[in-house]
């Protein structure tokens, strides 16, 4: 009997142990087979990459101790990046790509239920205002809908070294953590996001440049008077030309500055944006001297901040100079460039109360903000303005004011009023001169629509541009001169390749002429 109850017990152990192991299989790997998810999709209910209308990112910077926000949304009608003064973002499709991924997302493997594990694996919610650890914060993605909806919400972490592609990839507030085959594309870059292209020209289409190089010097309050003159091209094939000017026998146009000029205007870059105080935006939206002389004190310290100057006769200088480049579109862009920004990161991009130094010494700031960052570059303030110039349009004077002929040249082959040539020919004209008027006309009116879409993008903002730009555009006279180099061949000269007058043909012996020559 006693056997029997002994056998019994050991029979029930075994299948209660029996039991937990099939819901528990306790290793590193913490996979629950009793609530095996793995291969299942981490949102299902997100069905359409459209309704995303919010993105957010969210880093943990452990040198700072503080979690960065980047976000795009779609809000009153256009899309925009709060983190930078609601900047306009490009980013319909952008978006579009990110959260269409981001539906695709699936459990691939199970890899932890272990909170310990979390720090290693580098999931811990950089939100979380629990978590004493400065490692292993991850990044948190959250995606919703314009009523607010959460779509989907998770935490990325770590590459996992035995899953070539997989990442672990939590969602916040449970334990378990995923290998995942993440393929979206999480950017958080100001730049990734945004027409990086300021201008929006085209190298081929600029005909004239002027550089005025005065500046002011802010510590002695006065205006350093500097060169100005204008550089111009009849086309995009012509040599450049200094207006009003010849140069000197033994000097030409700096070719390699000139190509680099042209480089820099069409593709500068915007690294960073500051917002115009309202009035600022008023006053500079049409660029009119008279608009600035009445300018608030918030708007004119603002205009210092950057290192531009407004002057009581409602004239605006900047401690760099300026640059106004003119297109054969009509388009004239007014180029200021102010105080150097070094800085890296959402300092660059967006700034910071920290990195905006009262500090009039250039070099000064530089070094402090280097000593902050090593990885800091320099950078300028840019403010741009933009006008319209119909008398840079193709050809230079309105078709309108041509008249055809009305009668041809008295001569003895004159024809007459009712000739069929004559008539032919009258007609012909006339129809020329229309189709010239109408596509001079057509020409004014997109140059000027393209003029109030420029002015609209530039009047809220200061760009911060690539010190390399600032350098390769703001140029003095001596800059794009040079001295002709002596040592050319002498077939450059225009005469025959190879050919030396005094030494007969090439190929002949010294001395040897041709027959029949003297």
């Amino acid at each position: 009997m006693r056997e029997n109850i002994k056998t019994a017990i050991f029979v029930a152990v075994a299948l209660l142990l029996t039991g937990a192991a099939f819901i528990r299989i306790p290793d590193r790997s913490g996979k629950d087979i009793a609530f095996n998810d793995q291969g299942q999709p981490f949102f299902p209910d997100f069905k359409d990459p459209f309704a995303c209308t919010d993105l957010e990112v969210v880093e943990f910077d452990s040198s700072t101790a503080t979690a960065a926000r980047f976000q795009v949304k779609f809000q009153n009608g256009k899309w925009v990046i709060p983190s930078h003064y609601n900047y306009p973002a490009d980013a319909k499709d952008r978006l579009a790509k990110t959260a269409a991924s981001v539906m695709d997302l699936t459990k691939d493997t199970v890899r932890s239920d272990r909170v310990e594990d979390q720090e290693e694996m580098g999931v811990i919610d950089p939100l979380d205002p629990k978590a004493t650890s400065l490692k292993g914060r991850g990044k948190r993605v959250t995606l919703r809908d314009k009523t607010e909806k959460v779509l989907a919400d998770f935490v990325i972490g770590k590459d996992i070294k035995d899953r070539t592609g997989q990442r672990y990839v939590r969602v916040p507030g449970q334990k378990r953590v995923y290998g995942v085959n993440v393929k979206a594309d999480l950017s958080t870059k100001f730049a990734d996001w945004i027409e990086t292209n300021l201008l929006k020209v085209e190298g081929s289409k600029i005909r004239r440049v002027k550089f005025n190089n005065t500046k002011v010097d802010p510590e002695a309050g006065k205006l350093i008077r500097g060169d100005v003159f204008t550089i111009e091209r009849k086309d995009s094939s012509g040599p450049w030309k200094i207006e009003g000017q010849t140069l000197a026998a033994d000097q030409e146009m700096n070719t390699e500055k000139l190509s680099s000029l042209t480089s820099a205007l069409a593709d500068l870059k915007i690294v960073g944006v500051r917002q115009k105080p309202e009035g600022l935006k008023r006053d500079l939206k049409i660029e009119q001297g008279k608009d600035l002389k009445n300018i608030s004190n918030q708007a004119a310290a603002s205009l210092m901040s950057k290192g531009f100057y407004p002057t009581r006769d409602g004239a605006l200088y900047s401690n760099q100079g300026e640059a106004i480049v003119s297109t054969d579109e009509g388009v004239v862009y007014t180029l200021r460039f102010g105080e150097v920004v070094v800085a890296s990161g959402l300092d660059l991009t967006a700034g910071s109360e920290e990195s905006a130094s009262k500090d009039k010494d250039g070099s000064k700031k530089k070094d402090e903000a280097k000593k902050k960052d090593e990885s800091a570059t320099e950078n300028r303030y840019l403010m741009v303005t933009v006008s319209f110039d119909p008398s840079l349009l193709p050809p230079e004077h309105p078709p309108e004011a041509e008249t055809p002929p009305s009668t041809l040249p008295e001569d003895v082959f004159q024809k007459k009023p009712d000739d069929p040539k004559r008539i032919a020919e009258e007609k012909a004209a006339k129809e020329k001169l229309d189709r010239e008027t109408a596509a001079h006309q057509k020409r004014v009116e997109d140059g000027e629509k393209r003029v109030k879409e420029l002015t609209d993008r530039f009047a809220d903002w200061y760009y911060v541009t690539p010190g390399t730009s600032f350098h390769s555009i703001a140029l003095s006279q001596s800059d794009l001169t040079k001295k002709k180099d002596e040592n050319k061949p002498a077939g450059d000269a225009g005469g025959l390749p190879g050919f030396n007058p005094g030494g007969g043909i090439p190929g002949l012996p010294q001395g040897l002429k041709p027959p029949g020559h003297p």
